[in-house]
């Protein structure tokens, strides 16, 4: 017998790598729901169905597990209102660059007379006439499965495109009547070989690698600042090795991975507001705000930006200078500036530079130890720097971090790709908490660490996170870091308004108006209530304690942990 649709539809996702199908089920995934019942009789092989009880979940959980693995993934949420509670993951993973393919259901299409067609009443009232119109803004690609003739063709495209770079989401909306139907005799059957797959990632331009590498070549200290480029782990030893060959320094822009070691001599760590006051000639690798004017511009000769997007045309307004702008993938990029950078001689001056970045980095990672130094003297509650270290203290050597606010990341090295994760500047609070899980789910046999600020701890859903972890059996670790407010609305005032009566009070030790959160709940209950273990901690003294037994609850007795950790920020 020939499938339905809808076992076709899950099937090419299967053959086509998709491992989970991250679902909010709804009335519109009769189909599916079918499908997988009858799997067993039908022999056919579908991806793992991943429930989630809230829609930001199911997108958090699909962008943490690519993160991990580099593999797009699919999510099917519950028609038009489904599909408006997803916009905020949706946003996150496409400023992030991550690849997912979002399928939303659809109201039925007829009234009758159709398998699968409109047989309850909030099926009127859920339609919209333009579905996707609300997050068209953020995707790469979308569409609505008109006929199950053409389905294969259609999954094909959406994964080509959403891996095509840069990368980001698509949307394949899945009407219930096209899924409940036979697949039509002029579809192919069984599943034929891929119909388009995306295209290798962009080469940069020689004569631009060229110019880069004279100015780089020429500088007295230049620098490369990574924001998003160990992304791609490949390019974390082939970017350190290029820096030790010809003496070119390397620091963090608000990095959202491990881009360079932290223990290499010549990194410059993460305050890159500092190095474009002296570096004279920048490239940026990735870096979508590569700097805050307000805060410091660039004083170098040349500032270039390459990534698979330089100018990050989807951005309304980014006004930062651009001298030269490459596109090409960073692992494209690297090896061909080597040999630019080979070409114009830049080796015979590289023992001179390597010294000047040395002393550079050296003075860098001294007034970082000053900064870690005077935190820990000045002792009082608990601040995101000593939470850092005491959690780095603690760290399983495999652990994987997924960071929503509250690390100090001069406390937290890393040297191995891989192993760390921020959330993307868009910052759709929320989004820590799920991809922490999706993460988890990728590494089973790994310690995965969530680390959240209270804020971005509640945006996430906490009832529905934790009982993710528990129905799929995710024992993460979750750290929230609570300071009693929102710290970014608070920062935010007192910056446009430094005179100001909330800076004032903010001075007097109070809290400016629409940031106190207090009383918070009590955060470790959520995980009780879903199998796990609570702890709260409020004294310096206790903390790595608690982190370790904290550890060993994930580690050992594979159940979800929750440390609630009260402190200042």
């Amino acid at each position: 017998m020939r499938p339905t649709v809808a076992e076709a539809f899950l099937a090419l996702l299967k053959e086509r790598g998709v491992d989970r199908f991250y679902i909010g089920a709804g009335t519109d995934t009769a189909p599916l729901v079918e499908a997988y019942a009858r799997s067993a009789e039908s022999g056919l092989a579908f991806p793992q169905p991943v429930i989630s009880t809230h829609e930001n979940v199911a997108v958090g959980m699909a962008h943490g597990y690519y993160m991990v693995t580099g593999r797009p993934q699919a999510v099917m949420l519950h028609v038009s209102v489904g599909a408006a509670n997803a916009v905020c993951g949706l946003f996150n993973a496409a400023r992030a660059q991550v690849p997912i393919l979002f399928t939303p259901g659809r109201t039925p299409v007829f009234e009758g007379g159709h398998e699968g067609s409109r047989d309850s009443e909030i099926q009127w009232s859920q339609e919209m006439f333009d579905q996707a119109g609300m997050l068209r803004e953020l995707v790469k690609w979308d569409y609505e499965l008109r006929d199950g003739s053409n389905v294969h063709q259609l999954v094909d495209r959406a994964l080509a495109i959403a891996m095509a770079h840069p990368r980001g989401p698509v949307c394949l909306t899945l009407p219930r009547e096209a899924l409940a139907a036979p697949l039509p005799e002029s579809a192919p059957w069984p599943l034929p070989a891929p119909a388009q797959v995306a295209p290798a990632g962009p080469a940069p331009d020689p004569a631009a690698v060229a110019q880069l590498a004279r100015a780089l070549a020429s500088a007295e200290f230049p620098a490369i600042l990574c924001t998003g480029s160990g992304a791609d782990p490949s390019t974390v030893a082939a970017l350190a090795s290029l820096s030790e060959r010809f003496g070119i320094a390397v620091g963090d822009a608000r990095s959202r991975y491990t881009c360079f070691p932290s223990s290499h001599p010549l990194f410059l760590g993460h305050d890159h507001v500092v190095v474009l006051k002296r570096a004279d000639a920048l490239l940026f690798l990735e870096a979508d705000v590569p700097w805050v004017p307000k805060k410091g511009e660039p004083v170098a000769k040349l500032v270039a930006h390459a990534g698979t997007d330089p100018l990050f045309t989807r951005y309304p307004l980014r006004g930062h200078r651009t001298d030269l702008a490459i596109t090409t993938t960073i692992a494209q990029l690297l090896p061909a500036l080597s040999s630019a950078l080979e070409d114009c001689g830049a080796l015979r001056d590289a023992d001179a530079r390597r010294a000047r970045a040395l002393a550079w980095a050296g003075e860098l990672r001294s007034a970082a130890r000053a900064r870690a130094d005077a935190d820990t003297q000045r002792g009082g509650a608990i601040s995101k720097s000593f939470l850092t270290a005491a959690v780095t203290a603690t760290l399983p050597a495999d652990a994987l971090v997924v960071n929503e606010y509250p690390v100090a990341r001069e406390r937290m090295p890393f040297d191995e790709p891989g192993r760390y994760f921020v959330h993307p500047t868009s910052a759709g609070l929320g989004w820590g908490f799920p991809a922490a899980l999706g993460a988890q789910q990728a590494a089973p046999d790994r310690t995965v660490v969530a680390m959240l600020g209270d804020g971005a701890y509640l945006f996430a859903n906490p009832a529905a996170c934790h009982h993710a972890s528990q129905l799929h059996g995710l024992p993460v670790l979750v750290i929230v870091f609570d300071n009693g407010g929102w710290e970014a609305v608070q920062n935010a005032a007192t910056l446009v308004y430094p005179q100001g009566t909330a800076a004032a009070q903010v001075r007097a030790g109070g809290s400016a108006p629409l940031s106190n959160l207090a009383p918070l709940p009590d955060f470790a209950r959520y995980a009780e209530a879903s199998g796990g273990a609570g702890f709260r901690v409020s004294e310096r003294a206790e903390l790595e304690d608690v982190l370790r037994r904290a550890f060993r609850v994930v580690r050992e007795e594979k159940r979800q942990a929750l440390v609630h950790v009260t402190g200042r920020g």
